[in-house]
């Protein structure tokens, strides 16, 4: 018999990759904005830019509703539209109820699978925050990309983490070895999270941004979405889920970048507030 199929790591990663090719991709992550969204939305005064706050503090949901944005019957243009925000002002109040009121029910039938998980759940959330504002404020300050997409692929970079996590509790050999699935986690989690996206209709410089996170070397200054995620999560790698701490991390020694972030961090600040409020 082969190897493989008794090794339940390989399992998991095969049966992911048979789900991933149905293109129906349901999962909890550990924010509750989902119940937050609900509330904006019965808010008759509530305006794009709060709504587009609120829904950015749920990966998934924030990703479907760009995808719908795209979609050929509300961008008959087919300008990519790569951003919540401008998702927002596409789609309009009532398909975002819809789409927020389908993602909740499904992650109300997923959310119990999570439980176990939960410390993990956020840590990856409050680290998906932080290289969410990060990307922002560098994609603002040292480059020419839009801040709201850099904001947007910082958010969605780590869904692969939440997505194989949901997935774990159909594993208990593997739930039982920690230290292989942590090492899924951390070898598997950028290639997943694109692989999720896929479907998404989302610009290839989102999806390479996702893809590519964990990869270097860093450049300074900047010129992709994809330099910019990397340089706002090797900024936040004492947050990062995935750290292996026998791996050296890659040093930064930027002084520019430093510079920026120092003179931002008020707004930094305020970014991470309102994401995680």
């Amino acid at each position: 018999m082969n190897a493989n199929a008794t090794d339940p790591s390989f399992r998991f990663l095969q049966d992911i990759a048979k789900d991933l090719a149905t293109g129906d991709v349901n999962f909890p992550t550990f924010s509750a904005a989902t119940v937050e969204v609900r509330a904006a939305l019965d808010d008759q005064n509530v305006n794009a830019e709060k709504l587009a706050r609120v829904i950015s503090r749920e990966p998934l949901l924030s990703a479907k509703l760009v995808r719908l944005a795209n979609s050929t019957a509300l961008n008959p243009s087919g300008r990519p539209i790569a951003d919540v925000r401008t998702a927002v002002i596409r789609v309009g109040h009532s398909n975002v109820r819809s789409v927020a009121v389908a993602v909740a029910y499904d992650q109300l039938k997923a959310d119990r699978d999570l439980q176990k998980h939960r410390d993990k759940a956020e840590l990856a959330w409050r680290h998906s925050v932080q290289v969410a504002a990060l990307s922002y404020i560098i994609a603002s300050k040292l480059t020419r990309l839009s801040p709201d997409e850099a904001l947007f692929a910082g958010l969605v970079h780590d869904i692969g983490f939440f997505y194989l996590l949901s997935r774990a509790h159909k594993y208990p050999e593997l739930e039982a070895n920690p230290e292989a699935l942590m090492d899924i986690l951390r070898s598997w989690h950028a290639s997943i999270g694109q692989a999720v996206l896929h479907s998404f209709n989302l610009t290839p410089a989102v999806m390479d941004a996702v893809g590519e996170h964990e990869n270097g070397p860093h450049k300074m200054p900047p010129r992709s979405m994809r330099d910019v995620v990397h340089l706002a999560n090797l900024v936040a790698a004492e947050t990062n889920p995935t750290n292996d701490p026998a791996v050296p991390r890659e040093k930064l020694n930027e002084p520019e970048l430093a510079a920026v972030l120092a003179q931002a961090q008020e707004q930094l600040s305020s970014l991470v507030s309102v994401l995680h409020s």
